[in-house]
C-alpha cells in the first residue's frame, strides 16, 4: 500500500503541534527516555524535558558546526514525548511510523534511561539505524549536573548520527585553544571505518586542521584524498588552490581555481564558485595582472552576490592600487554582508582561515 499521499497532511499536523526540526527530511526519533520519579522531582528533568533538551543540544551542535553536510531532523514537543503527540490527539502513532518508514525518514531511533547509583546518575542511550546497526553509550554525573550530562549524551548521539557534523562543531571549538586533539579523535575514529560515507568530508576537515597547524603539505595531501574520494566535492579543490596561493605558487593555485569554476557541479555551488573566482582574482593581482583580477572579482559577485570575502579581496587590491574611495565602498559591502553570511567549515575561506593572504600589489 502506498502511504505517500498521507505524508503531507501528517507532517503539516506535526508542525501545527509544535515539533522542532533540523533542516532536511530525515528524522531522529526518540522513542523514550525513562527517568525515575525521584530524579525527575529532584532535578526537574522529566522524561519529556530530557528528550527536549537532548534534541535542543543536538540542534545547537549542528548550528555551531555551520556546515552544509546533511543534517537530520529531530522531532520533539515541549511537553510530550517525541513523536507521541499526534498519537495522543489522533491515535495514529503506528500510522505515522509506517509513513515515516516508507519515506525512509527514521534512519536513527534512540531510547534509554537514567539510573541512580547512590550519589551518581547514569544516562544510558541506545540507538539503531535503518540498517539495524546498534550502539550503546553512557555517561555518569551527579544529579545536580544533569545539564552537562544531557550535553555529553547529545554529543555522543551526534557522533552516531553524523560524525562529520560533530567533528566540524569540535573544530570550531578547538580553534579557540589551538589544540585540535578532540577534532582529530573524532576524525580518526570514523575513518577507521574504511566504508564511512563521511570520509571525503572528514579528510577535508583533517586538511583544515593541518593547515591551522601550519602543515601545508600535509593539508594538501588530505585535500587531495578528499577530492579523490568524491570528485564532485569542490571544496577540497578550492582548498588546495588556497594553500598553493599561500605558498606563493599562484600558477598552480589558479589551475585548481579553474577546476572548481569549470566543474559541472559549479552552478549548484555558488558560494564555492564565488570563493574560487575571488581567490583566482587575488592570485592574479599578486602576480601583477590587475585588470584580469578585477574581472574575476566581478565574476565572483555575479556567481554569489552575498559572498562577502570577494568584496574584502577586491577592497584590498583597490587599496594597494591607491583607489581608496572604491576600496572603502567594497569594504562597506563586505561588512554589510558578513553578519548574514554563513561561514562553513568546509573551506579555508573566511572565518576559518587563520592565516589570510596580505596583498602587496605594486
Amino acid at each position: 500500500m502506498d502511504f505517500g499521499i498521507l505524508t503531507i497532511p501528517l507532517v503539516t499536523l506535526a508542525m501545527a503541534f509544535g515539533f522542532a526540526v533540523f533542516t532536511d527530511t530525515q528524522t531522529i526519533h526518540f522513542e523514550y527516555i525513562d527517568v525515575p520519579d525521584s530524579i525527575a522531582q529532584e532535578s526537574g528533568y522529566t522524561p519529556a524535558v530530557v528528550i527536549t533538551k537532548l534534541a535542543d543540544e543536538m540542534q545547537e551542535i549542528e548550528r555551531q558546526a555551520f556546515t552544509r553536510a546533511e543534517a537530520r531532523q529531530v522531532e520533539l514537543h515541549a511537553d510530550k514525548k517525541a513523536s507521541s503527540v499526534l498519537g495522543e490527539y489522533l491515535g495514529v502513532t503506528p500510522l505515522i511510523r509506517v509513513v515515516q518508514e516508507s519515506a525512509h525518514m527514521i534512519p536513527f531511533t534512540f531510547s534509554g534511561e537514567i539510573v541512580r547509583h547512590d550519589e551518581q546518575v547514569e544516562f544510558i542511550l541506545r540507538s539503531y539505524d535503518s540498517h539495524h546497526n546498534k550502539t550503546r553509550v553512557s555517561h555518569t554525573a551527579k544529579v545536580e549536573e544533569m545539564k552537562g550530562l544531557v550535553h555529553d549524551m547529545a554529543y555522543e548521539a551526534m557522533r552516531v548520527v553524523n560524525p562529520y557534523i560533530l567533528a566540524a562543531y569540535q573544530f570550531k571549538r578547538d580553534r579557540l585553544s589551538r589544540d585540535f586533539t578532540a577534532t582529530l579523535e573524532i576524525v580518526r575514529r570514523e575513518l577507521d571505518d574504511h566504508h564511512s560515507q563521511y570520509a571525503p568530508w572528514l579528510h577535508n576537515l583533517w586538511g583544515m586542521v593541518l593547515y591551522q597547524q601550519n602543515d601545508r603539505q600535509g593539508a594538501i595531501h588530505q585535500f587531495e584524498e578528499a577530492s579523490h574520494l568524491d570528485p564532485a566535492f569542490l571544496s577540497p579543490r578550492l582548498n588546495i588552490g588556497v594553500v598553493k596561493a599561500r605558498l606563493g605558487e599562484h600558477d598552480q593555485a589558479i589551475v585548481k581555481f579553474k577546476e572548481v569554476v569549470n566543474h559541472p557541479t559549479a552552478a549548484q555551488n555558488p558560494a564555492v564558485t564565488a570563493a574560487a573566482l575571488g581567490e583566482w582574482g587575488f592570485s592574479l593581482a599578486l602576480t601583477g595582472r590587475i585588470d584580469e583580477a578585477y574581472a574575476k572579482f566581478d565574476a565572483a559577485t555575479r556567481a554569489d552576490p552575498n559572498f562577502s570575502d570577494v568584496y574584502s579581496n577586491w577592497a584590498e587590491v583597490l587599496s594597494a592600487q591607491g583607489r581608496k574611495d572604491e576600496a572603502n565602498q567594497m569594504t562597506a559591502k563586505a561588512l554589510k554582508l558578513a553578519p548574514k553570511e554563513v561561514i562553513y567549515t568546509e573551506n579555508l575561506i573566511g572565518a576559518v582561515q587563520s592565516l589570510p593572504a596580505t596583498a602587496s600589489v605594486n
